[in-house]
């Protein structure tokens, strides 16, 4: 794992929007379209800047834009990084990796459905 860096800080920034999305969906309240962009980008871009320092720590590749790549190409990225640096035991980084780029979005839906079975 590579060493504290603040695009790795900035996870810690991303992690309250699940709690925010459950409420949200819990309410029965529409984000607005910042909240809404919150939810769908950061996450990945959160996962994408990870990718770039993991790879800047192990020394993957000499890809120029790590950053870019992993931004644009996150969701096949992810598995193909993952199971590259650490095997088949990176299948589950790669499964946390997607859960925390998707969370604030299932959240939505679980606070949804929950609002639906309490009504």
């Amino acid at each position: 794992m590579p060493t504290r860096t603040p695009l790795m800080r900035f996870s810690w920034i991303v992690a309250p929007s699940p709690v925010f999305a459950f409420a949200y969906g819990l309410l029965g309240a529409t984000p607005g379209p910042l909240m809404m962009l919150c939810f769908s980008f950061v996450p990945p871009f959160a996962v994408a800047a990870w990718l770039a320092a993991d790879a800047r720590a192990t020394q993957v590749g000499a890809v120029f834009d790590a950053g870019w790549l992993f931004a644009m190409t996150w969701p096949v990225a992810v598995p193909w990084y993952a199971v590259r640096t650490r095997g088949m035991r990176g299948l589950g980084l790669a499964a946390r990796l997607y859960l925390f780029a998707l969370a604030p979005v299932l959240a939505f839906a679980v606070g949804y459905a929950l609002r639906l079975a309490l009504t």
